[in-house]
């Protein structure tokens, strides 16, 4: 469970520099643009590394039953968060409906696997997320330019079948990427 809660302060803390102005710009000062890009992808990708593994080899302790349907809802929940997901690194008419869509996502995605599982483990993974997602969402703020382009439908079903397809692929890999099989 250590190096799953290690993995977690690492990956988070590395990602509320950004929400805090004075810092980013003390160490982009110090490192430099490129070294400030280097180190924080360095310790992101860290802490998701210790995350997964933490998380692979943490015991399981319940803290509560999962209610009757909970993976059901997951699975149809889930397409909105890898759509959303999708949607955040494409223009498209997405973006101007919601906010943050890969915060959305990520928000989606940490409360639906918090109601499909009631284990310690699973607790401090998701509602980590889903807490980041929450506080990143108060502070950062879109500018109107990011909002009020209007694009082509096509841009938007693209974004939807491309987010389809990979949430069937994760869901496909579920088992091998999480342990946990969800396709019976």
């Amino acid at each position: 469970m250590n190096i799953l809660i290690l993995g977690i302060v690492i990956f988070f803390s590395i990602h509320c520099v950004p929400i805090i102005p004075s810092l980013r710009n003390n160490l982009t000062s110090f490192l430099g643009d490129n070294g400030y890009k280097a180190f924080y992808s360095l310790l992101a990708f860290a802490g998701l590394g210790l995350i997964v593994y933490g998380f692979s080899i943490a015991n399981s302790y319940p803290l509560w039953k999962p209610f009757p349907y909970s993976h059901v809802i997951a699975i149809w929940m889930m397409p909105f968060s890898f759509i959303l997901l999708t949607a955040s690194s494409m223009k498209t008419n997405i973006k101007r409906y919601v906010k943050h869509p890969m915060l959305t996502g990520v928000l989606i995605w940490s409360l639906t696997h918090l109601i499909a599982n009631g284990d310690v483990r699973s607790l401090l993974l998701f509602a980590s997320f889903g807490l980041y997602s929450l506080v990143d969402m108060l502070f950062t703020k879109k500018t109107p330019e990011d909002s009020t382009e209007n694009y082509p439908v096509q841009k938007d079903i693209t974004v939807i079948v491309i987010g389809l397809i990979v949430y069937g692929i994760g869901l496909y890999f579920h088992t091998y990427i999480a342990g946990v099989s969800v396709i019976k």
